[in-house]
C-alpha cells in the first residue's frame, strides 16, 4: 500500500502537479490551469502525499448535487502502489461527505488501468462519447451514484 496522506493541493505543490501530469496526461492541461483551478469555489484539487512528497492528484468539481473528477494522475514512478486508490478513495469520501448525488468522469476508452480502479469504487460505464480526444480515442463516462441514494 502507498502509506498516500491526501489533502489540500497549495500553490506549492504546482510544479509536481505539472511534472506528475506532463508525464501522464495525454494533452496535460498547462501549469496555469492548475493554479487556476486552486482559485475556483467550486474546484478542488487534492494531492496525494507519500513521504511529505506529491505522489499524485486529482481535481474535481462541485456543482449543484454532483462531483465531476476532471483529472486523476500518479506519478510514473509510484504507479501500483495504491496511491490512485488512496485519491479515488479521497475523492469518494469528499463527495459522499458534502452530500452529493453522483460523481462522473470521462476516461479514454482504452485506459484499461484507469477504468478498472473506477470499477473497484463504484463506477459504471454510462455512456461512449465517439471520437471524442483529439486523436480520435473514444471517451467512455462513468457514474458513481452516492452509496446511500438510489
Amino acid at each position: 500500500m502507498s502509506g498516500a496522506v491526501i489533502d489540500r493541493a497549495t500553490v506549492a505543490d504546482l510544479d509536481a502537479i505539472d511534472a506528475i501530469s506532463r508525464a501522464s496526461v495525454p494533452g496535460s492541461w498547462p501549469r496555469q490551469a492548475y493554479a487556476d483551478e486552486l482559485a475556483r469555489p467550486h474546484a478542488t484539487v487534492a494531492v496525494a502525499r507519500v513521504a511529505g512528497a506529491v505522489a499524485g492528484f486529482a481535481v474535481t468539481w462541485a456543482i449543484a448535487d454532483e462531483v465531476e473528477l476532471l483529472v486523476i494522475a500518479t506519478d510514473p514512478a509510484r504507479r501500483r502502489q495504491g496511491v490512485g486508490h488512496a485519491l479515488m478513495a479521497g475523492v469518494c469520501a469528499a463527495a459522499d461527505g458534502a452530500g452529493a448525488r453522483l460523481i462522473s468522469l470521462e476516461v479514454r476508452a482504452g485506459n484499461a488501468a484507469a477504468r478498472a480502479l473506477y470499477a473497484r469504487h463504484g463506477f459504471a460505464v454510462a455512456t461512449t462519447r465517439r471520437a471524442y480526444y483529439a486523436d480520435g480515442e473514444d471517451a467512455v463516462v462513468m457514474i458513481r451514484p452516492r452509496p446511500d441514494r438510489p
